[in-house]
């Protein structure tokens, strides 16, 4: 190989690192220019409802309670015990709420309050009946 061509290779290999270079900050600028353009539109709005941290509470000086509330998927389920009794989650706006107490031991006092973002947004106070029940829609 002489000395010509191998500066001519030389020569040609500068060419195409430029030409590369060239090309990938024009890609570069194009993608910036269309991410520019269309920046505002981003992600799709959606229009889920905004949702409420809500709070179940049993207080009360009974022994033995039988607790049936709609849970943090909207299905019934029951826990048997002694108050007190919590339970929380995030539902969102315009759906039900509701806890059934039942006192089994007969002896002593239940109440029930529903909470959202820790006010109270339903409450029956302590009482000697044998079932009470706490419902209401998320605000």
């Amino acid at each position: 190989m002489s000395q010509f061509d191998e500066k001519s290779h030389y020569l040609n290999g500068i060419r195409r690192s430029r030409i590369m270079t060239v090309v990938f900050v024009s890609i570069a600028l194009l993608i910036g220019y269309i991410g520019a353009k269309f920046q505002d539109r981003g992600m799709p709005v959606t229009n889920d409802p905004p949702s409420a941290r809500i709070e179940y509470t049993v207080t009360g000086t009974s022994s033995n309670v039988r607790i049936i509330y709609l849970n943090d998927m909207a299905y019934r389920t029951e826990k048997v015990g002694s108050p007190p009794w919590k339970f929380g989650f995030r539902a969102t706006t315009g759906r039900a709420l509701e806890i059934q107490v039942d006192n089994l031991s007969k002896d002593g006092t239940v109440g029930c309050d529903i909470l959202s973002f820790g006010k109270s947004i339903y409450s029956v106070r302590e009482t000697t009946d044998a079932s009470i029940t706490c419902a209401v829609v998320v605000p």
